[in-house]
């Protein structure tokens, strides 16, 4: 068996365990909040008072419309969150399993989905914020709405090859975490997440060149009424190609191993 079919199977036979790492999802994020009145609330209001707060203060700093800016800014945070937190977390998805792993063998491949699924439910508590910001501000929805089921299954099969790559490259050298956290937090601030694309030249490389940018066109214009840029679905799906083929090469040689890294 190659390198890429051994990795395939180990993709699949993750799909394959889904009651496992949905239960172990479900628990992190209950757990996270047990206790407490509120609960999973939190994490709503915690995202909603940052989107209101920083929308009344870079509206002012741009010169823009609070209700021509609000939308954009809230529905940027809330999807970046999801991104930001996928990827610094799939890099302990081997490391915080660590006594399932030495115990019962699973595909490797499990563990990832538990990280992303355990996202997947707290970027769904953050989605509530949007409706009311789309109320206040006055924001129209159309059709093209449609288009943001498409742009976020792009997406996430985007982050699923980037976290398995990741997970694996964790374990062994325990210095990537760190590193890739301060790369995301870079990418934050020459992302159009705070900014608006059309406050910067169409051709501008941060617009052609960043993958994250390509990432938030795809799933927020359609939540803001607006058709999604043709060259953010090519460049992903190259993405998407190029990327799992490397990733599916690399654990099929390489994720036996992370039993002996832990």
């Amino acid at each position: 068996m190659g390198l890429v079919e051994r990795g395939a199977a180990d993709v699949l036979g993750g799909f394959g365990c889904w009651r496992m790492w949905w239960m172990l999802a479900r628990n992190d994020v209950a757990r996270r909040y047990r206790r407490s009145r509120l609960g999973q609330l939190w994490l709503t209001l915690s995202m909603a008072v940052m989107i209101f707060g920083m929308g009344a203060v870079y509206s002012s700093l741009f010169g823009t419309a609070l209700a021509d800016y609000m939308p954009h800014l809230g529905t940027g945070l809330v999807l970046w969150a999801l991104i930001a937190s996928t990827i610094n977390e799939s890099c302990a998805s081997f490391t915080e399993n660590e006594g399932i792993i030495r115990q019962i063998a699973l595909p490797r491949f499990t563990y990832l989905l538990r990280t992303m699924a355990r996202n997947l439910l707290v970027f769904a508590h953050n989605l509530i914020i949007l409706p009311v910001v789309y109320l206040v501000t006055g924001t129209t929805i159309d059709w093209h709405i449609l288009l943001f089921l498409p742009g976020l299954l792009l997406v996430l099969a985007n982050l699923a090859w980037i976290g398995y790559l990741l997970a694996v490259l964790s374990t062994r050298f325990r210095d990537i975490p760190q590193i890739v956290q301060s790369i995301v937090q870079v990418a934050f601030f020459i992302s159009p997440v705070v900014f608006k694309p059309s406050q910067l030249r169409a051709d501008h490389p941060v617009l052609v060149l960043n993958p994250f940018a390509h990432m938030l066109n795809v799933m927020r214009e359609p939540l803001l009424g607006q058709m999604p840029n043709l060259s953010s679905y090519l460049f992903l799906f190259g993405l998407l190609i190029f990327g799992w083929l490397l990733s599916l090469a690399f654990a099929g040689k390489y994720s036996h191993r992370v039993v002996y890294w832990l």
